[in-house]
């Protein structure tokens, strides 16, 4: 079997993003399981054209390519092409390929109030490259791709009827579990409270709000791991918050090289998470696994309200120290983690995401 995965990013080559993430995981892991696997992404950095990554072979396409490579899809010559999150690669590789399976998930489907969020939280720089990236992920092309596609499937199910409706689907999608690493046990927590924030620090993720929530509880201890894309804003959070005694930064942390990132995992109680929109970031799942309880002012699927604590938007900053404390006093934040581990051994582990991606696979194929 061969399988070409098909994503905006990849995390390797300085971009760690959730859907890097996923996807390079699941790559691995089918390459465990024996299948030949092939990764299309948009080339970044200093990666090559064509790399081998985790047994994975990377194809780095250039910006003209992206609207236009048809040639890297017939080249690789794939029995199933699919694509993690909604992208031109997904027509191209249709349009290619057209005789071979073409299946589609959808990580995080953006209805247009979602697409204002992002264009409101962004910085310049990202609003005048807006329009180039509303065509890529989500212009009539990408929305007919993904109606053309042999199967489509979500992660979670509150994406669902999201999904169908979002893309006028006849059939409405099924679940794909992503994959997650789930550490082996047991988990020591620090001695003393600690809050992590995992994430970019960009203006959608609200980083400043962990930060301010420092100011205010010195007797607490917190640690922001990640970095913004845009210099500038980076440079005002560390000029107005970098200087605080109870706060750790560590910059940007590759957790497939860095073992650093996993102790503080391990160490950390409560995850605190105050962007203004999510769909199930890998972000919580990962906290689960470490049996960090959840703080947001999101709940995608329930998940903050089972596995951890979620707030009202129109409290603010007060209603995140208010939830935050309650998680603490009252020992909550315990057994939430506990739970939230249990639940993404049983659905998420790497082993349950990839028996399931093949067995997706497999059905396809056999049908064919």
């Amino acid at each position: 079997m061969k399988v070409c995965l098909i994503c905006n990013q990849i995390a390797a080559w300085g971009k760690i993003g959730g859907f890097g993430t996923n996807t390079r995981r699941l790559g691995k892991g089918l390459v465990d399981a024996g299948v030949e696997v092939h990764v299309v992404v948009p080339r970044r950095g200093a990666q090559r054209r064509k790399e081998t990554l985790d047994g994975m072979t990377v194809h780095g396409i250039s910006s003209f390519e992206v609207f236009f490579g048809l040639s890297i899809f017939r080249t690789i010559d794939a029995d199933i092409y699919h694509v993690e999150e909604p992208n031109f690669g997904g027509y191209l590789a249709q349009k290619a390929m057209p005789d071979r399976i073409h299946l589609v998930t959808s990580m995080d489907p953006r209805d247009r109030e979602d697409w204002w969020i992002e264009f409101k939280y962004s910085t310049w720089s990202r609003k005048l490259k807006y329009p180039l990236q509303h065509f890529y992920e989500n212009g009539s092309i990408v929305h007919r791709a993904v109606r053309n596609a042999n199967g489509v499937y979500v992660e979670a199910d509150f994406l669902r009827f999201k999904t169908k409706k979002l893309y006028g689907l006849r059939k409405t999608p099924e679940l794909l579990p992503k994959p997650i690493v789930i550490p082996a046990g047991p988990i020591k927590k620090a001695d003393r409270p600690l809050c992590l924030f995992l994430g970019r620090f960009d203006p959608r993720k609200r980083p400043e709000l962990f930060f301010r929530l420092a100011a205010r509880m010195p007797e607490i201890n917190f640690v922001a791991i990640g970095k913004a894309h845009d210099e500038s804003y980076q440079h005002y959070l560390e000029k107005h918050y970098f200087h605080l005694p109870n706060l750790q930064t560590t910059g940007f942390m590759d957790p497939f090289e860095d073992g650093r990132m996993n102790k503080l995992l391990s160490e950390a109680w409560i995850l605190i998470h105050p962007a203004a929109r999510e769909g199930l970031p890998t972000a919580f799942q990962e906290a689960s696994s470490f049996e960090m309880a959840v703080l947001a002012y999101v709940d995608p699927d329930h998940y903050v309200s089972s596995f951890g604590a979620v707030v009202s938007e129109d409290g603010g900053l007060d209603e995140l120290e208010e939830g935050l404390r309650a998680l603490l006093d009252s020992d909550a934040w315990r057994k939430k983690g506990r739970a939230g581990r249990d639940y993404n051994i049983k659905h998420h582990a790497i082993d349950v995401s990839v028996a399931r991606h093949l067995e997706v696979y497999r059905s396809f194929l056999d049908s064919r």
